[in-house]
């Protein structure tokens, strides 16, 4: 769909930021728009594009009178059919460059593809409904990362496979963190020991794998706590927590300070 300044009448700088499940998309067509992603600040102009990720969390700050963009979203299901290879080929692709700038040509190949995908999405009765979508959500994909790597040396170093395990491993943190905050569980999607992933995972980065866990989990609720209007409790909660008390006494073992005394000491 298309989104304008004038869709809500609310201030911009009132939405609270919120964690996306699926992904999305929007393509500047018109102003410019303010976003944060992760508490990172980004303006998007007139030609350019932002992608959001699954796991990530973002909030509007603001936008110009004459803000005009397309939006595309995904929902989970959506997502979670795309091939894993490639998926994690995309995530790692836009992963520290969630915003673009569009060549004329890319522009209009997007938003051709964009509503092609929105189309087949209500053809239901189609024998072959889902494959069709996938198939066009893969083209999606593909296309933004040829946007992505252009510019780039086209002399790439072959990775080591610690790095391409590393990698992979962000990518099921940033997609699972909210759930699962075990070291077996990604050991296990990985189809590696919990002690080989750690030690990867440390020789890859210079921190452990339970570390990088952590820093997901503290990083997100440290964005709730200091942009949002939800509780500690509702923060706690959805963080999936098992009790108020524990998120606080987690939060305060990693920060060294409660959810309550955080949220304060950034007003």
């Amino acid at each position: 769909f298309t989104a304008t300044a004038q869709d809500n009448p609310l201030p911009m700088e009132a939405l609270a930021p919120h964690q996306i499940r699926g992904m999305g998309l929007c393509i500047c067509l018109a102003g410019e728009v303010r976003i944060s992603i992760d508490l990172k600040h980004y303006t998007v102009h007139k030609g350019e594009m932002f992608i959001i990720l699954p796991g990530v969390v973002i909030q509007p700050i603001g936008r110009s009178d004459d803000f005009v963009g397309y939006v595309l979203g995904l929902k989970p299901d959506r997502v979670a059919e795309i091939d894993s290879s490639v998926g994690l080929q995309f995530y790692l692709t836009v992963r520290d460059n969630p915003c673009l700038a569009l060549h004329d040509g890319d522009l209009q190949t997007l938003l051709e593809l964009c509503d092609l995908i929105k189309k087949k999405l209500q053809r239901t009765g189609h024998p072959y409904h889902r494959e069709v979508v996938e198939h066009l959500i893969l083209t999606l994909f593909y296309e933004i990362s040829a946007i992505c790597h252009r510019g780039q040396s086209l002399r790439q170093k072959a990775r080591r496979r610690q790095e391409e395990l590393f990698e992979k491993f962000l990518y099921l943190v940033a997609t699972h963190y909210r759930t699962q905050r075990s070291l077996n569980f990604y050991a296990e999607q990985m189809c590696l020991t919990p002690k080989y992933l750690s030690s990867i995972i440390k020789q890859a980065s210079g921190e452990s794998a339970t570390e990088w866990i952590i820093h997901t989990v503290i990083r997100n609720a440290q964005a709730l706590l200091e942009n949002s209007q939800l509780t500690v409790q509702q923060v706690a909660d959805y963080l999936n927590f098992p009790t108020p008390s524990f998120f606080g006494q987690y939060f305060k073992k990693h920060v060294g300070m409660t959810p309550k005394e955080y949220r304060l000491s950034k007003r």
